[in-house]
């Protein structure tokens, strides 16, 4: 009687052990993991619709996300979302539960990896938000400006991303318009809540 007792304790001693570091590690809000300096510019030398001149975003933090059913294509993608002020723990809450609604009050720029079945990059869209102009763009899907998101590696649980590139609208004559980035992080990735 006496061994299973000393057998069941050890079990539960054991089991209490290993459950505890992981449930810390899985709760622990940590701000420095989003961290990180992206520099987005946009020269907007003739539109019908946004004030010609020249501006830029120097974000702060960023949250990566990992979406299911983007359009086109009911595709997987990553959704980055880059702030100008830091990702408190009220601010995680609010990206994940109502998609960064308190957050993009402010500047704020989004990139969408729309990912292929071996989760590589095979379409950027980018939206630059300031007070007063908002600009999306597809900003690459042909091979030659794929390349300019060839520097990325994402394993399930972590994005790899260096990017610096240019996409330039100059050859339309209703919008011309040059958008610029320069990113550069390691960022832990989640999946959006379902609601």
């Amino acid at each position: 009687m006496r061994s299973k007792n000393s057998l069941a304790l050890l079990t539960l001693v054991v089991c209490c052990v290993m459950e505890v570091p992981q449930a810390n590690s899985d709760g622990r809000f940590r701000p420095q993991e989003f961290q990180t300096k992206a520099i987005f510019q946009l020269v907007v030398n003739n539109s019908k619709v946004l004030k010609p001149g020249t501006s830029k975003l120097v974000t702060e933090s960023a949250f990566v996300t990992l979406t299911h059913g983007l359009i086109p294509g009911n595709a997987d993608g990553l959704e980055i979302q880059l702030f100008t002020k830091p990702i408190t723990e009220a601010a995680r809450a609010d990206i994940l539960e109502n998609g960064a609604k308190e957050m993009r009050k402010s500047n704020y720029a989004a990139l969408v990896l729309f990912l292929d079945k071996e989760n590589k990059v095979s379409q950027v869209n980018l939206s630059y938000v300031i007070q007063g102009t908002t600009v999306a763009r597809t900003v690459a899907w042909k091979p030659e400006e794929l390349a300019q998101f060839s520097n990325y590696k994402f394993d399930g649980k972590r994005l790899l991303l260096k990017s610096k590139g240019i996409y330039d609208e100059s050859g339309s004559t209703d919008e011309r318009l040059k958008l610029s980035w320069d990113v550069d992080f390691n960022l832990p990735v989640f999946n959006r809540v379902k609601k």
